[in-house]
Formats: structure tokens, sequence, C-alpha cells
């Protein structure tokens, strides 16, 4: 859910977007295809978008397949409004379109369908659809002008309230025992067969038989996983990214299917999470220069 909703955001943002889909910028977690905006049109590069660019767009959407290509409601009333307001240009504007479009016909169908989606999700940050959040908008800063004046400082009275409040809340049972006995249940049960104290250990306990062979089989790095090892997991992706083995064989997996830059952002957004607060600016820079530049050079 974390990754989903981060994923969300650099999609809303203008970081990357939906290959095909045009109706909004909502990440799935399914097999849809997702491609990264080209760095110059990325909000960080503090771009303005161009209301002639704009009228361009919107012309070219006109011109070609009312089905594939329609425009919205509010699309349109956009350009009704820009042909008004750009009519001492409006040539040079359906000029412009014309030829993109004789451009747009020579390419492959591949290379069409990501354009398409590269201009409406670029239009779609920078001309949002009406009751949509504007994520570039800028918010309002608030007067701080003798802020501490108007600030009416609390009485007796209101303070008896914020107590009442929360010696109540410390009462009050958040979850009810019945579901968190469950869930503690269920956990006791899926990790049972992995707990020592509750569990034998195979093939014997090296502490009680003085033999290391369950430490061999077990080290950190080893050329074949125990079953046991291998079993844990599969029970949740935390288990199999927190084993160093379990890493090392999920990011072999990840290269065979071209994928690796996944697990390497993982890996560099775990170091900025975790690591100190000195090295923040840093690892951020190196998060930039070493992975999103690379990506959206691709």
């Amino acid at each position: 859910a974390e990754a989903i909703h981060l994923a969300n955001l650099l999609c809303q943002y203008g970081y990357f977007f939906p290959v095909g889909e045009s109706r909004s910028l909502i990440v799935k977690d399914d097999s849809s295809l997702y491609r990264f905006q080209t760095p110059y049109y990325w909000p960080s590069q503090n771009h303005s978008a161009d209301t002639t660019d704009y009228a361009i767009y919107l012309t070219k959407r006109l011109s070609r397949n009312k089905q594939k290509h329609g425009l919205e409601d509010y699309e349109l009333e956009a350009y009704n409004k820009l042909k008004k307001a750009l009519s001492h240009k409006w040539d040079f504007i359906t000029m412009q379109a014309e030829e993109q479009v004789k451009l747009a016909k020579d390419r492959k169908k591949g290379d069409k369908i990501v354009t398409d989606s590269q201009e409406r999700a670029y239009w779609r940050v920078y001309r949002p659809p009406p009751g949509f959040t504007n994520c570039l908008e800028t918010a309002p800063v608030p007067d701080k002008t003798n802020m501490a004046n108007r600030v009416r400082k609390k009485t007796v009275d209101d303070l008896k309230k914020d107590n009442d409040f929360l010696a109540s809340a410390v009462d009050r049972t958040r979850q009810k025992v019945s579901q968190a006995a469950e869930s503690l249940l269920t956990h006791s049960e899926t990790y049972y067969e992995y707990d020592p104290f509750l569990t034998l250990p195979q093939p014997s306990n090296p502490w009680l038989t003085d033999d290391p062979t369950y430490w061999s089989l077990n080290d950190t790095i080893v050329d074949v996983p125990t079953e046991k090892r291998v079993r844990r997991w599969g029970i949740t992706m935390e288990e199999l990214i927190n084993d160093v083995m379990g890493q090392t064989e999920f990011t072999a997996y990840l290269r065979k299917e071209f994928s690796h830059e996944n697990i390497r952002f993982w890996q560099a957004v775990n170091e900025l999470r975790w690591g100190p607060a000195a090295s923040v600016a840093e690892n951020v820079q190196n998060i930039y220069e070493g992975i999103f530049e690379a990506w959206g050079a691709l």
C-alpha cells in the first residue's frame, strides 16, 4: 500500500505516466504499462505550460479519430475559449497542429501510443479537469503577522475538557478483543515452525549438540537454501526482502525479467528511510541522479 501510494504521487505529479490510459493518472497494481516522463517536463524543472501549446494540442486532437482522441467536455470548453482568446494567431495554431498530425502518421504504432499517452498525461497534470486536485497548485501562505497575539489562551475549563477527553481515550479500546486474539492466533500458527523455542531445529540444535550443521545450512549466503527458509520467503514480501539470501535470489530473478531497477530503487529508498539525518540530502541526490535521471533517459 505504501509503494502504491508513492507511485500514485509520482504519477500525479507528472514523473511517469500510464501507457494507453487517458482517463486518469492512477497507478494500478496489475500488468498495466508505465513509462517515465521526459525529464524536461518534470515539475522539478519549473517548466511552465504554454497556452499556445495547449491550443495546438487540442486542435490536433480534434482533427484525429474522435473515438480515440475526442475531447472531453472541459477540453472542448477550453478549446472554444482559446479559439476566441488567440484568434489573432489561430491560423498559425491550426498549421502547427496539422504539421504534427502529419509527422505522427510516419511513426510506428507503438511509438504513437506512447507519444499520445505522454502528451495526455502532461496536460492532465498542467490542465487538470474541473474537480480534480491540481498537484502543482501553490499552497496558500498564512498570514503570520501578530499570530501569537491572536491565539486565544486556554482557560481552566478548556484544560479540564482536554484532560477528560484524553482520559476517556486511554480507556477506550481501539480494537475488539476477539479481532486481536484472532490476529495473534493466526500469526502464531504461521510462525510456529520457525520458532526454535517451539519447534526443534533440524537437523539438531547446535547449542545442545555442538553440531554446527544447522548454522552452516542457514548461513547468510548459501549455495542452496533450505526448504523451510524458502517457505518463509513465501509468507510476505518483507520476509523475502529482509533475508539477505532472499533479497539476492529476488534480485537475480528481477535481472532476468529486466526489472532490476525496481529493487535498486527499493534499496535506495530504504537506505534513505533508515539512514542518518545528516545523509538525507546526499541520498536524495543519489536517487535522483542514479535512478530517476537514468530512467528518464531510456
